[in-house]
């Protein structure tokens, strides 16, 4: 006979997520790609390119990676991020890895931020650019998301300079 305890049903199954399921979740996603965007564009004044969106969640939904960008200047360059990973190089190898496995997640952050109106993509340039301009306020940001938040503006700000070659380079990833 089946187990029919509240525990072993099917939306008991749905309801009980892990803390991971909590914090890297599609909504949370697309604001931290719209965050990064914003920043981006911000520092370039051009759309960021497609594919650097898909940096965001795995250097943010990673403690290694995410500590790295919080405690790196905002105006320092993309090099200083790099470097505070010289004593564990792993943790910047396993980005690339880090980055397909969190493609799906990425691609429907991608959408829904499209979807309500914070992305626009152009399709015929692979260009990202911010539908809504105006920032995040303050008593919308969980101060236990505030650090994610921070790391998604420093990442758009360091990409900016740099082509997408430079970046993929230094972050030792393939797009």
């Amino acid at each position: 006979m089946p187990d029919t305890t509240f525990m072993s049903s099917p939306e008991a199954a749905r309801l009980a997520l892990n803390e991971a399921q909590l914090v890297q979740n599609t909504a949370l996603g697309s604001v931290l790609i719209w965050l990064c965007v914003r920043a981006y564009t911000d520092a370039a004044d051009r759309g960021c390119p497609l594919p650097l969106c898909f940096l965001v969640l795995p250097v943010l939904f990673h403690h290694a990676t995410r500590e790295a960008a919080e405690t790196t200047a905002k105006a320092s360059p993309l090099s200083k991020f790099v470097e505070k990973f010289e004593a564990n190089r792993q943790d910047l190898l396993a980005l690339h890895p880090r980055m397909l496995a969190l493609r799906p997640l990425t691609l429907r952050s991608l959408q829904l931020a499209s979807h309500r109106g914070l992305l626009a993509i152009d399709f015929a340039t692979a260009d990202v650019r911010p539908a809504r301009l105006s920032p995040l306020p303050t008593r919308l940001q969980p101060e236990r998301l505030r650090k994610m938040i921070r790391g998604a503006e420093r990442l758009g700000g360091w990409f900016a300079p740099h082509p997408i070659s430079n970046i993929a380079a230094a972050l030792r990833v393939q797009f």
